[in-house]
């Protein structure tokens, strides 16, 4: 499997210092409509119910449990941290099971959100497709190359004015969620917002 670390999806979005990322075409989310209030500048939407994602940033391979991790088709298979000085980071990689994928989450720097980042997409991005909210946090597939077709999707959740995650999707032909990896990212971002907004571990 071509497994790339999750920091070379992030690296764009750092360099921006109002930043980059990649991914694909989303799922369904848990809740339609993206907030429309944007007191952020630029077109970012402001947060209404921001959500404090301190203490899983400190541990990232928290923000999704054993359980979802099984349930989303990766029974038996761990995270590993990545964490950089870009971010801290989790993958979580199936590419030796029948799964054939590698879900993961990075917690953008301070300073790197919605709000630097949405300003510049026309400079960064392949792509720049605002989705469904996902649980009333504002999503968007950024792709800075568009690698939908090869499986792989990222995907931008801000969960608050001043913090965003991307979460990436890595996947070859044989993975269940292949054909449309993006849904498939959609789906494990939605798991780590309801873990997160539990605050379980």
């Amino acid at each position: 499997m071509r497994i790339r670390t999750i920091v070379a999806g992030t690296a764009a979005l750092a360099l921006l210092a109002g930043c980059g990322d990649s991914g694909g075409t989303a799922g369904t989310p848990t809740t339609a409509g993206q907030p429309t209030s944007s007191g952020n500048g630029g077109g970012a939407p402001k947060i209404e119910n921001p959500l404090d994602v301190k203490t899983f940033e400190a541990d990232p391979c928290s923000t999704v449990t054993p359980a979802q991790v099984e349930a989303f088709g990766m029974p038996g298979v761990s995270g590993r941290a990545n964490n950089t000085a870009l971010g801290t980071a989790c993958i979580w990689l199936g590419a030796s099971t029948a799964a054939k994928m590698a879900p993961g989450v990075a917690f953008l720097p301070e300073g790197t959100n919605l709000s630097t980042i949405v300003p510049n997409k026309d400079n960064t991005y392949k792509a720049f497709e605002p989705q469904p909210a996902i649980q009333g946090y504002p999503t968007y597939i950024a792709l800075v190359s568009d690698a939908r077709a090869n499986g792989d999707c990222d995907l931008l959740v801000g969960v608050s004015d001043d913090k965003a995650l991307t979460f990436t999707f890595q996947s070859d032909k044989g993975s269940p969620k292949f054909a449309d990896p993006c849904a498939g990212i959609t789906e494990f971002a939605n798991l780590a917002i309801t873990t997160m907004k539990a605050g379980a571990k």
